[in-house]
């Protein structure tokens, strides 16, 4: 471990503290140490220890000495020295020597003892470079001895990058052990190196923080077309670039999170981050949540692209979602299953997280509104038919249901509900997700036949002249039409550009609720306004091929 400049090159006012005595080896001795010549430098320095005939300059080679014993090892001779300075009166400058203390029981194995060094210096710029050598010191140490130590030790922020660094490399935690890291996560970022936000420029500095290779592998020159964060992220340059090119002054990094907490870390360490305006992404909870607590700290808006689950942003004021939450996607098809008539639901939902909350949440406002889930299933392939056959479907007899709400967005689903609903012909109202309308063995003709109705998902206007601009001029660019992850990188991007900029101002949270509705660029429109996820959630259906919005 390297002694700091502000140390190694410590400098003072030789003229008054000896009279009439050759001090030319002890400026040597200096030069000597700063060029790793340190026993040479212990030699020039041992006639300058003498106090009686140096008197205050003897303190200052004591210091040199203990830097040169330091420098060369002599790890046991550097405490002594050191020790000898700390003593009441002995030299003025004790917090240099504390810091070299410090790193001297680093050192030594003796983390105890550096840590309470660290923790009495009292100069600001000296304690920040304290924490960052326990930061280097601690960061491979046991999880164990780092809590110990932050019991102790609490407000050394090497030390709490060090445990956080540790709890997120370990598969699980105890209940303490998710307590501690609950209290560290957000003073981890205030330190190391790290000042306050830095003060907003005229350029919208966007910070896309993406995992690009979700699935192994680095570097996103390696990534196939058919990689989803990649195509993200392609609409997301593409919106970016085109708002340059009409003026807007904007600058923007990409990162790749690689699904590793640890990286996420390091990513957050870089200045870029600080200075961001916007950050979009991570995807994934665990990432989300790292980012999020980031965002809170330095105020700076977080937009998760994909998710509608606000679980791991609800408790960070600077978090959104660019999607709608699931409780506002539950109460507006809530609202809407209400317009038909009778109140008998069949719910069906797919096994992801998302779906999941989608059906406990419908369930529970469904009972507290005066409808009646009458069944509901989770779904696989297999079992599509089962579910629709106990409905009664198809037969003669009266159906059991009045209406059909399915949450899923899997294709394994879509296409034998397609075939099924087609073939039974029972003409009840089926509610399902916007994201079947993607599918390519959808047929709108039947859709529209058959009554169903789609859950707006910032949902692409398909009949505007704008889409099919962007279409043609995708597939000239990459020779393939764009994916409904390109539309969504697309929309948030462009929608980040005409909320954030010079002329509008950079408070997003403000803007937003100014603007109230914005129709999209792609799609059917957002409404941020007091919330911090789209809360436009358009009904829609199929009327003579066209996508229509229902009315209210």
């Amino acid at each position: 471990m390297r002694v700091s400049l502000l140390v190694a090159c410590l400098l003072f006012p030789l003229v008054g503290l000896i009279a009439q005595e050759d001090t030319t080896n002890y400026q040597r001795a200096k030069r000597l140490i700063a060029q790793g010549t340190h026993e040479e430098a212990m030699e020039l320095l041992r006639p300058y220890l003498d106090e009686e005939r140096y008197s205050k300059l003897s303190g200052y080679a004591r210091y040199h000495f203990a830097r040169a014993a330091y420098g060369n090892r002599q790890y046991e001779l550097a405490r002594n020295v050191l020790n000898q300075l700390l003593e009441p009166g002995a030299w003025e400058p004790a917090d240099e020597a504390r810091y070299l203390l410090a790193l001297t029981h680093f050192q030594l194995s003796a983390p105890s003892e550096a840590l309470g060094l660290v923790d009495a210096i009292r100069d600001e710029a000296l304690r920040r470079e304290a924490y960052e050598a326990s930061y280097e010191f601690l960061k491979v140490s046991a999880t164990s001895l780092l809590l110990l130590q932050y019991e102790a030790y609490p407000e050394n922020l090497g030390l709490v990058m060090a445990l956080k660094e540790k709890l997120e490399s370990q598969g699980s935690l105890s209940s303490g052990d998710q307590r501690i890291y609950q209290q560290i996560r957000n003073s981890a970022y205030t330190g190391m190196g790290e000042g306050d936000k830095i003060a907003t420029d005229n350029v919208l500095d966007v910070a896309v923080v993406l995992p690009f290779n979700y699935d192994g592998g680095s570097g996103v020159s390696s990534l196939q077309k058919n990689n989803f964060v990649f195509q993200l992220y392609q609409g997301i340059r593409l919106a970016l670039e085109k708002a340059r090119a009409e003026g807007v002054a904007i600058n923007f990094r990409t990162f790749d999170t690689e699904r590793s907490t640890e990286k996420v870390s390091q990513i957050l360490r870089d200045p870029f981050l600080k200075k961001a305006d916007v950050i979009l992404g991570p995807l994934y909870p665990d990432e989300t949540a790292e980012v999020a607590s980031f965002a809170q700290i330095y105020e700076i808006p977080q937009i998760n692209p994909l998710s509608n689950i606000d679980d791991n942003i609800r408790e960070f004021g600077y978090s959104y979602l660019f999607r709608p939450s699931v409780q506002a996607l539950s109460q507006r098809v809530i609202d809407y299953c209400r317009r038909f008539e009778g109140n008998r639901i069949a719910l069906a939902y797919s096994g992801v997280s998302r779906d999941e909350q989608l059906a406990g949440i419908f369930t529970e406002m469904a009972r507290r509104s005066g409808l009646e889930v009458v069944k509901s299933q989770k779904l696989s392939t297999r079992e599509t038919r089962g579910f629709f056959e106990s409905l009664g479907l198809g037969n003669e007899e009266e159906t059991s249901v009045d209406v059909m709400v399915i949450f899923s967005d899997d294709p394994n689903i879509a296409s034998p509900t397609f075939a099924l609903v087609e073939s039974l012909e029972s003409g009840i109202p089926v509610v399902v997700m916007e994201s079947w309308l993607y599918f390519n063995f959808a047929n709108y003709e039947m859709m529209e036949s058959q009554n169903f109705h789609f859950v707006g998902n910032n949902t692409v206007d398909f009949n505007d002249e704008k889409l099919t601009e962007f279409r043609e001029a995708f597939l000239e660019e990459f020779k393939e039409y764009p994916s409904s992850f390109v539309y969504l990188g697309y929309e948030l991007a462009a929608l980040v550009a005409q909320v954030v900029n010079a002329d509008q101002g950079f408070d997003f949270r403000k803007n937003l609720d100014r603007r109230g509705f914005q129709e999209g660029n792609l799609t059917f429109g957002f409404d941020f306004s007091n919330v911090r996820y789209n809360d436009y959630i358009p009904m829609l259906r199929l009327e003579e091929g066209v996508l229509t919005i229902e009315e209210e």
